[in-house]
């Protein structure tokens, strides 16, 4: 699953002042984030395409790189 996993960041000064939908942390400047994917939400088209294995734009939840991980920048 790691390899699946988008890096993203470091996240720039001034951008929005988010928590960490998993360690509840407000995500600083500086910090490496993904997208943890949930699911098709109540769309019905994107439902039936996630049934069938298709391509389907998800509802994700944004946490601290290390929290989807484990992994640090300092172990890097």
């Amino acid at each position: 699953m790691l390899d699946e996993l988008r890096k993203f960041g470091p996240r720039p000064k001034g951008a929005l002042e988010l928590d960490c939908a998993a360690c509840r942390k407000k995500f600083k400047p500086g910090d490496y984030t993904t997208l943890i994917a949930l699911g098709p939400g109540d769309d019905p088209e994107g439902q039936k395409r996630c049934r069938e294995g298709r391509p389907y734009n998800a509802i994700a939840l944004e946490v601290h790189y290390s929290c989807a991980t484990g992994i640090t920048e300092e172990q890097k």
